[in-house]
């Protein structure tokens, strides 16, 4: 059987959850958005290439780069460590 689903969400907030396997079903995540639900009963492993599908997806996406907090504290350090020493 092969079924194919269409749903935009984007721009809209969604709730995310998973469900752990029962004795009767499977893992099932959950993705509900104000307009409905979608549950997707798969096993651990096919959980494990979706998050491997995802991830892979979000670390290709370039984000503006952040301050290194620590670069910016050893900068601001670095004066007064040298006035001590003087």
């Amino acid at each position: 059987m092969s079924t194919a689903f269409s749903a935009d969400v984007s721009g809209r907030t969604i709730d995310v959850e998973i469900q752990p396997a029962t004795q009767y079903s499977p893992p099932v995540l959950t993705i509900r958005q104000q307009a409905g639900s979608f549950q997707l009963h798969a096993d651990p492993e096919q959980l494990a290439e979706l998050e491997y599908k995802l991830r892979t997806f979000l670390d290709g996406i370039r984000y503006p780069e952040s301050p290194d907090q620590q670069a910016i504290l050893n900068h601001e350090m670095k004066p007064s460590i040298e006035e001590e020493i003087a």
